[in-house]
Order: structure tokens, then sequence, then C-alpha cells
């Protein structure tokens, strides 16, 4: 029995020359998870990372239909559930009659839309490894789908059947290495933003889960309880594809990691003892007050390139109301003693969280430029699924066209409202704040010698960014220009 799990293309980045541009692929782990779990129960899986190939409509049926596949899995996330829509109709008009299903946070949340709207025959709500196995023997085997933990389907009445929540897996550790070799490994070798050129990178995963509880974040809706790998398990995973596929880069995808001084310094001791400090270059993200100049020095020193901290905003009272749990001294102690280490940092913020106003977000660009990071990301706050923002946006309004719940939808679609914009601001000037705050940070002397003596990013992408930056700047301008000006032209 052949099984097809897919990482969709997504027609929003497709839309912008930015995003196609500096959005590159990265391997999709939990899909390569759950290839591993399948293959290792002997089913034949055939995993497309669609992003990465960018095959079309008709390329990706004639694939389908040459393969023949049992059953065909989306992996869901918000921004391409118009994507799936549209594939899982495509099929259905070819007469294919494979079983299709959707997983991750998306149908998760919204399992009856996902049912009944997208053309959608099983949803696999929360943690998906065990659960896709269990479905897939029930379709082979002829098995009831109602005895499995964990799945929403439509019944025979036509009402949808959603079974109790499954489980999480409590050993990390008893799942097989991702399906790595399922993938064309030509696909993973650049992240322009992480200063990554030419060199073959995946996805390492030490935990699922997050003890804090940040008001913007969904990644309690799967992952309701922390478990933490063997980091012996961890480093013997690294240096595993190092040896088998010449894997040179890794990022960890981890809510943050270290979790804290102790095992961060316990990982760093295995990676030197084993010699992966002298072959491997590898980045993460964790808090600003998970790090000590002691971490730091041995994160260095085990071949830590990059770390990303989620900052969010230069607000205290902002920071506060968002459920963080750090302080904006942490984030200034944390930046200085990463750049002391001779460790890149990015730093990624928010603009236009609730309660923000213009002059809040102000503050978190002058922030981030007294941080002075080496990568910064300014991303539009957005109510995403699962998160609390969510709920409160629920309350007040009707959710409409959730591929627009995404930091893409700035980019992408310029002429539209964007879903949340806080109380006395507008789409027109968040649009802009944002554009203003990378512009601002990136076209300047200092960062960009910074970056060419280091290598970071290329010439090239510097003109050619410079040039997408400044032409969006103009236009942001012009745009609030036009809707100043209105009101007086109507006069």
């Amino acid at each position: 029995m052949k099984i097809m799990l897919i990482n969709p293309n997504s027609s929003l980045i497709e839309k912008s020359w930015a995003y196609r541009k500096f959005f590159t692929p990265i391997a999709p782990l939990g899909l390569a998870y759950m290839s591993a779990v399948l293959e290792k129960d002997g089913f034949q899986v055939f995993l497309l990372d669609h992003f990465a190939t960018k095959i079309n409509d008709k390329e990706l049926l004639d694939l389908i239909i040459r393969e023949r596949p049992s059953l065909i899995g989306f992996s869901a996330l918000t921004p391409v559930m118009p994507d799936i829509t549209r594939i899982a109709k495509m099929i259905r008009s070819q007469g294919i009659e494979a079983c299709i299903a959707a997983g991750n946070i998306h149908p998760t949340c919204f399992p009856d839309d996902v049912l009944k709207n997208c053309g959608i025959d099983i949803v696999v709500r929360g943690e998906g490894e065990n659960t896709i196995l269990e479905i897939c023997r029930c379709l082979r085997d002829g098995g009831d789908l109602a005895r499995i933990p964990g799945v929403s389907f439509i019944g025979t009445d036509g009402k949808c059947v959603h079974t109790s929540d499954r489980q999480l897996i409590s050993d990390l550790d008893t799942l097989p290495y991702p399906a790595w070799h399922l993938l064309d490994l030509s696909k993973y070798k650049e992240v322009p933003l992480a200063g990554i050129h030419n060199t073959l990178a995946f996805p390492v995963l030490a935990s699922r889960g997050c003890d804090y509880r940040c008001y913007y974040c969904s990644q309690d809706k799967v992952y309701k309880k922390v478990r933490y790998r063997n980091l012996d398990c961890v480093v013997e995973e690294m240096e595993y594809f190092n040896r088998s596929m010449n894997v040179r880069y890794f990022g960890f995808c981890d809510a943050y990691f270290p979790y804290n001084e102790e095992s961060g310094l316990k990982f760093c001791e295995s990676m030197i003892r084993r010699g992966l400090h002298k072959k491997l270059r590898w980045c993460t993200e964790t808090r600003v007050d998970k790090v000590t100049p002691k971490l730091l020095k041995a994160m260095k020193d085990a071949g830590a390139h990059l770390i990303m901290y989620g900052i969010e905003v230069g607000n205290a009272s902002i920071l506060r109301k968002i459920s963080k749990g750090a302080q904006l001294g942490d984030a200034i102690t944390a930046i200085k003693e990463t750049r002391k280490a001779g460790i890149l940092s990015q730093g990624l913020f928010i603009l236009g969280l609730p309660g923000e106003t213009v002059e809040t977000c102000r503050e978190t660009m002058r922030f981030a430029k007294k941080l002075d990071c080496d990568f910064v990301k300014f991303n539009l706050a957005m109510p995403y699924p699962g998160s609390r923002f969510f709920e409160d946006y629920q309350k007040t309004r009707t959710v409409h066209h959730h591929e627009r719940f995404t930091s893409w939808f700035d980019w992408t679609a310029d002429n539209q409202e964007l879903v949340y914009a806080p109380e006395g601001m507008d789409s027109v000037t968040l649009r802009l704040l944002q554009r203003q705050a990378m512009f601002q940070y990136y076209v300047r002397p200092r960062i960009i010698l910074r970056h060419i003596m280091k290598g970071t990013i290329n010439f090239r992408n510097f003109f050619f960014g410079g040039i997408w930056l400044m032409s969006l700047f103009i236009s942001g301008v012009m745009k609030k220009l036009k809707k100043i000006c209105s009101p007086c032209n109507q006069e």
C-alpha cells in the first residue's frame, strides 16, 4: 500500500518576488517523521515537498496518477488551505479514489470546516505520527476509523464524527529518524536570512511543546505538554545524518533550545566530545532569559552559528500584556553577550499587537536598532488560529478567509485590509510601519558593511533586497498620503 504525503506549495508566496527569493524551503520535519513511522511499519511512502519542487497543478496531478497512492496526506497550515482545497477538488474531478487526509494546526482547530468545505476525507488532530499509522492500517485492513483516537471524519449520516483526543507520545526518542532520504536533498542548501549558502541544512528536534503561553502563539494547540528528548540521542541523530548524507548544518525547530544553562552545556559537551563541533554548524531559537555568558561561549565552541530571539516588542507594557515572561533588559543583555561570544543574532519582532499605537511600534523599531542584531524580522501581529489572540478575535468578529491569518498576507494582498489592526490604527499605517522598520534597519552603511565582511548576506542579495525595500517603502508612503488626502479631495 502506497502513501503520498505532501507539504503544499503556497500560492500566496508565489505572488511575491521577495518571498520567492528569500523564503527558501525548509525540509518538512513533521512529514519526514510520519514517513519514517510508516516505512518502519512496511508501507511504501512517497514524500513530496511541493513547496520546494514548485511543480504545477498538472505535474502534481500526473504524479499522483502515476504513483497511485491509497492515501494522500497534506500538512495543512492556515496559509495553504486554499491551495489544499484546490488540489483536493482537482484530485476528485479526475476520479482518483485515494483517501485524502489533512493534519497540523489548521485542521486541528477547524476540523468541521475542513471536512465540509475543503474536499478532505479525514482530519488528523494533534500529534500525527501514531494517528496516521493507525489510519493507514485501518484502510489497508478494513478497520473502523471510529476506533482511532485523534481523527475526525464525516459519518454515514453526513455529520462530522470526532473521536477522542490522542495521548501525546511520551518518549520522543522512540520515533525513528526523519526519512530525509525520500527528499531531493539539493533543495535545502540555501537560507539567505540565516547566512547559509550552498550548504545542506536540515531541521532537528530536541523537544515538543512549550512551558510558556504567549498570547499570540498557537503551539500548545497541538503540543499540550512539554516533552524533552535525550540530548545524547539528538547529537547521535545529527552525527548520523552528517555521516550518511553529509548534512553540515542543522536548525533546531523547538519552541526554544537550549531550555536552560544546564541542558545547553550538556548538549555542547556532547557535540565537542564527538568532534562534531569541527564538522557541523547549527542555529536555534531561544528566549532572551535563557542564555548566560557561560552557555553562549559553550554554544560557540560547539558550533553554534546563529541564535534567533523572540524579542517581540520594545515597550515594557505591551511585553507584559502578551505574557512573554521576559524583560526588555533581558534582551539587551542577551544580544550583547551573543555578540561577545561571536555568534550571529536574529531579532524577531511584532508590530501592531493589541493595545499598540504608532508610538509603541516606533519604540520597537528604535529598540531593534539599539540591540543591533545581525538579522531582524518585523512581522505584523496576526491572530493565528489556536492562539489566545485568535480566541479573543473570534469573540468580536466572524472569521472568514482563513488564508488571510498569516503574516505573509501583508506582502501578497496589498490592496486588501489586514484581518487585524489595533484600535486607532489601520492596514495602511501598519504596512508602512513594517516597511519603514525593515528599510531603516537594513539600509544602513554599518549593517551593509558588516554583512559583506562576514559574508552572511552576499552583495547581490543586498542590492536587489535594498531596491525591493526601497520600492515597498515609497509605495507605502504614497498609499498613506493618498489615504490622508482622500477626505480633502472629497470636500
